[in-house]
């Protein structure tokens, strides 16, 4: 067998300002055909799974382009099309694959190209012909219709939220494409529409937990290989976005057409118990307030990164200071131009600094402060699972106001703990922590915070989502309509 594997992917907010280019992808992941020379992480992990298995299977492995981008603005069409084009020349030039194994996103969108996705892989689906197998992984924050369900022949998306499974659903990917070339199964996928949007944790509480084991428990049974709910990506003004869900049975379209209509009633009849709560800002810095016998922890979740925001408001740190909230810390925070200079100054100066706000029109007003130099740590990264690091850049910490602040040149989440801890920054001892995420974090501090809020900051993620200037989204769609599928009654 011969298998072509790639990867390229961002997730792509259209409403975030600042574009994203080749550096962007050079950030995160640029790995020129070989993918076994990078750091595990969840964008090379895909890719060195599949080469691994393939090798250990006996398979010749071609590799072409392993990219991929923090979420932000839209890509640039010079960038798209300069790795789309370099992806689609490798596979020309290797010849006859029998199969395709890629790694994308699913909302990446670029000027010109709503469907970025559906685009590369339409193309390579008419290098190749019917004969060759494609197989696709996507995140569960992706956007999908036809057209990428039409060029594919397998595809699988992650099933939690937060992205714990990446690893996992690529081995799903790998065992199906190997039973499919082996002739023992036929995939037929089907898709379903559940005319939705929004945020729907899968771990720790609400009704996913139980709708996602309902998935894992009916693959394998029935004709049923595969369901993956996308819960489409909701910052991304573009006609196909929206919840999908979608089913692979074995070679049987109209089963797999029953089980994706029946999994994404299932999931329309729980969505607004699933929906992701937000704490409005006045009324979680009120919270922030108080002192308890464990930190509160306040994710700014309109400026989390994750989401295509820059990460350089500076709204809760003014508000603390404001405040008077003093024993907290705010990570991360991304000013690579503060970060040089506390490298030039060194650690253990007091300067004055000005902080964030420079980013994008949603970066909001930068703070002035009287800044201590902490730590400063060059090539930093935090931990994460599998063994896996997310690299961070240069790291500055600084203290303002007592309020500890770790300032990075790169765009990141907080992934682990690690991210403060790494870096000379206590969490037990502190009154409340900001976190410039959404989700992600959620599972990791159940049992060090007295409570966790998800904050409707203000920024370019704003959750409120009648309040964002939809033009192109396909109307109707809950929550801006109240029943698309008229299931409520």
């Amino acid at each position: 067998m011969r298998l072509f594997v790639a990867t390229l992917g961002t997730e792509t907010n259209t409403f975030s300002h600042f574009p994203t280019g080749i550096e962007d992808f050079k950030d995160t992941l640029w790995c020129e055909g070989n993918i076994e020379s990078v750091p595990p992480s969840p964008w090379s992990a895909p890719g060195q799974i599949w080469v691994g298995h393939a090798r250990k299977e006996g398979w010749e492995v071609i590799q072409s382009l392993f990219a991929f981008a923090s979420p932000a603005g839209i890509t640039t069409r010079a960038a798209y099309e300069s790795m789309r084009d370099r992806i689609l020349d490798d596979l020309r030039a290797a010849g006859p694959v029998d199969a395709i194994l890629l790694f994308l996103h699913g909302a990446m969108v670029a000027d010109g190209y709503d469907d970025c996705e559906g685009d590369l892989v339409s193309r390579m689906r008419a290098i190749v012909g019917k004969g060759t197998k494609i197989g696709v992984e996507l995140d569960l924050h992706a956007h999908i219709d036809h057209r990428l369900v039409d060029a594919a022949d397998l595809i699988t998306i992650y099933k939690t939220y937060p992205h714990i499974d990446h690893s996992e659903r690529a081995e799903d990917l790998f065992n199906l494409m190997k039973r499919t070339l082996a002739g023992e199964i036929a995939p037929k996928m089907a898709l379903f529409d559940c005319r939705a949007m929004g945020l729907f944790p899968t771990t720790m509480e609400g009704p996913m937990i139980a709708f996602t084991q309902a998935m894992f428990d009916a693959e394998g049974k029935d004709g049923v290989l595969s369901l993956s709910l996308n819960h489409g990506f909701p910052w991304a003004d573009v006609p196909l976005a929206g919840a999908k869900m979608l089913a692979i049975a074995d070679g049987d379209k109209v089963l797999a057409e029953r089980a994706a209509q029946n999994f994404g009633e299932r999931f329309y009849r729980i969505r607004a118990g699933a929906m992701l709560p937000f704490t409005p800002f006045e009324e979680a810095i009120e919270e922030a307030k108080i002192k308890g016998d464990k930190p509160l922890l306040i994710a700014d979740t309109a400026d989390q990164i994750g989401s295509g925001a820059p990460g350089d408001t500076t709204h809760v740190l003014r508000a603390f200071v404001e405040s008077g909230i003093r024993n907290a810390a705010i990570a991360p925070f991304w000013d690579p131009s503060a970060v040089r200079i506390c490298f030039q100054v060194g650690v253990g100066a007091r300067i004055k600094m000005r902080i964030g706000g420079k980013f994008d029109p949603n970066s909001g007003p930068p703070f002035d402060a009287d800044a201590e130099v902490r730590l400063l740590k060059r090539d930093a990264y935090q931990e994460h699972i599998n063994d896996e690091r997310i690299a961070i850049g240069d790291a500055a910490v600084i203290r303002v106001e007592g309020i500890d602040i770790l300032l990075t040149t790169q765009r990141t989440n907080l992934y682990s703990l690690s991210l403060l801890t790494l870096h000379g920054i206590t969490f037990d001892d502190k009154q409340v922590v900001a976190i410039k995420n959404l989700y992600k974090h959620k599972d990791l501090f159940l049992e060090n915070t007295r409570k966790q809020l998800f904050v409707a900051t203000p920024g370019t993620s704003d959750p409120n989502w009648k309040a964002l200037p939809f033009k192109r989204l396909q109307r109707p769609i809950w929550p801006l309509d109240p029943d698309p599928l008229g299931l409520d009654g």
